[in-house]
């Protein structure tokens, strides 16, 4: 029976697909259901010398095989990499057709004679065939002639061949590795390294499945007395369990040759699934422990997103040589890694080889200014050993405020107001920033250096910045302790320190005196322009408060300065940059 014209249409399309090098060939060929069609085209595509069709073979192996019709498909691309020697295509299907298998749980009633009862015993059970088919077919009624859909009972989730085709596929495909291991045991351990690499946790997610991974098993567990290998199937020995395995491969000899160290590692590190993983790390460290491993593999290993990964490259990491001599900038990346036990082994030997001299400034502050607590505390260490003398230094330690770590951040900021803050060298716009940290505690160690006598105390600069602060409990402290200066007794109201104190008070909360008090602190500017920039960034909060009464004293405060002294128009325009000043009135 001729095939319908629509399926004739998908495999003209796969073929154009391929002739073209598409990538969406697979996509396309995978719904084609012609198995004549299908074979005659896998005689040619098997032939086929160019590398893209080379790499399409193993991106189809890639999608589970479950495509009706398929079956001359696989057969053939199978029969053709085994008799070429194709052992990158063979590692695919060895692959492949361990994910073919999957036995699942069920339990059967066993009559003890001991107890005289019926116990439930669990076992696995092949399941029943399902060969995958179309959900639906065109046929014709004979009756009327009128073309009708038909609809075929299938499974989504069905594979092709029966399952004692399956068993005996993943048979062959593991003896090939196994004919390669007697007969080039250098190859086989490339070649099944390379197989070991494209197992995926979702092939091994069920003890059963690791069980029914027939070719990984015997690669990496065949010599494990807890495992009974039958002639189809593997089991667990009585009162053992999948937890007990360790590395126990076929051709144990293959893997304790020196070149074999460095495909456990980078089997360690490509290796898609966690077994495997796991299954590289333990073998390296028995058969290798005295390995000399590279930098560059350790810091890969630091790098992987599993945390085991990281671990396993920390402990490496501890006994390699030359650490002494690598530099300082290699240190710096290694502390990257996100692990945190990692981390710590990290710091600990970054801490026992790298002196504090070999550090400048910058990298230390880069080291105290990181989230992960290990580092931040590594940088602080090395600063607590500099002198901050020069103008420089203070500059660079500003970067301090940008510290992450709440374990440290505080002690940083005390640290660096230390030189900041002094009155020698004390400057506004250094210390805010420790007051605009996103670190509570690094705010917190400000407010408790601002409060103890600080130079900062009379700057009215700082504490109209402070006002504005997007912070609620920096701007509560200073609501609180502006309101305490001002009701102290025996306070002069009239001095220009307690009057700038009551208009950033009085954007708070209201008062009848904070018109006249802006007027002073006009009058003030007006008497002595040198004190513009410490006086202008009061009445710049009284401009922008959201209170009305406020903020037409302050701009009518800022108008009459300008009027009076239009050279100060400058250092207006630079506090109130969202105002225009006319250069008339300038």
């Amino acid at each position: 029976m001729p095939a319908p014209a629509n399926e004739r249409g998908q495999m003209l399309l796969a073929e154009e697909y391929f002739a073209t090098e598409n990538d969406r060939f697979v996509d396309a060929l995978r719904t084609v259901r012609q198995p004549r069609a299908l074979a005659a085209f896998a005689d040619r595509w098997k032939k086929d010398p160019r590398p893209w069709a080379r790499g399409q073979i193993l991106l189809y192996l890639q999608h589970p095989l479950n495509s009706p019709g398929h079956q001359p498909v696989v057969k053939r691309l199978f029969k053709q990499a085994e008799v070429a020697g194709d052992h990158e295509l063979m590692a695919a299907f060895l692959v492949a057709f361990d994910r073919q298998v999957r036995r699942q749980i069920r339990t059967r009633p066993r009559w003890d004679s001991d107890t005289r009862t019926v116990l439930q015993e669990e076992h696995l059970e092949t399941p029943r065939d399902v060969i995958p088919l179309k959900a639906e077919r065109s046929a014709v009624n004979p009756m009327t002639g009128d073309r009708i859909t038909i609809a075929i009972r299938g499974s989504r989730e069905a594979r092709l061949f029966r399952y004692r085709t399956r068993y005996y596929l993943r048979r062959r495909a593991w003896r090939y590795f196994r004919q390669l291991g007697y007969r080039d045991p250098g190859t086989y351990q490339a070649a099944l390294a390379r197989a070991l690499a494209a197992y995926q946790d979702a092939d091994l997610e069920r003890g059963e499945n690791i069980l029914d991974s027939w070719g990984l098993m015997h690669a990496c567990f065949a010599g494990h007395d807890a495992l009974k290998f039958g002639a189809t199937y593997i089991q667990l020995k009585d009162g053992r369990s999948l937890g007990e395995l360790t590395p126990a491969p076929r051709f144990p000899d293959v893997w304790k040759k020196p070149d074999a160290a460095p495909a456990l590692l980078s089997l360690a590190v490509q290796a898609r699934a966690r077994l495997v993983r796991v299954w590289a790390m333990q073998l390296f460290e028995h058969e290798h422990a005295n390995h000399a491993v590279e930098l560059e593999t350790i810091v890969r290993l630091l790098d992987h997103e599993d945390a085991e990964i990281q671990q396993f490259g920390a402990k490496l990491l501890e006994s390699a040589a030359g650490l002494g001599t690598l530099p300082v900038a290699s240190w710096l990346k290694l502390l990257q890694t996100r692990n945190d036990e990692a981390l710590q082994r990290l710091c600990d030997a970054f801490a026992k080889h790298v002196s504090g001299d070999r550090l400048d400034l910058p990298q230390c502050i880069q080291l105290a200014c990181v989230r992960p607590a290990p580092v931040a505390r590594l940088g602080q260490r090395y600063l607590l050993q500099r002198v901050v003398n020069s103008a420089a230094d203070r500059e660079q330690i500003v970067g301090l405020a940008d510290a992450k770590c709440p374990v440290v951040a505080g002690e940083l900021t005390t640290w660096a107001l230390g030189f900041l803050g002094t009155r020698d060298h004390y400057a506004c716009d250094p210390v805010i920033r420790f007051f605009d940290s996103t670190v509570t505690e690094s705010r917190t160690a400000a407010w408790t250096w601002l409060v103890a006598d600080s130079p900062a105390l009379g700057d009215a600069a700082l504490w109209s910045r402070l006002v504005e602060t997007p912070y609620d409990d920096v701007r509560l402290r200073v609501i609180d302790f502006l309101q305490q200066q001002t009701q102290l007794p025996g306070v002069n109201v009239d001095h220009l320190q307690n009057i700038w104190r009551s208009v950033l008070l009085g954007v708070h909360r209201g008062g009848r005196q904070k018109a006249r008090a802006v007027r002073q602190i006009a009058q003030a500017i007006l008497e002595n322009p040198a004190r513009v920039d410490d006086l202008l960034p009061v009445l710049a909060v009284a401009v922008r408060s959201v209170r009305g009464p406020e903020a037409r004293a302050g701009l009518a405060a800022v108008v009459s300065v300008v009027e009076a002294r239009p050279q100060l128009a400058d250092a207006v325009q630079r506090h109130l940059p969202e105002m225009k000043i006319a250069e008339a009135t300038a």
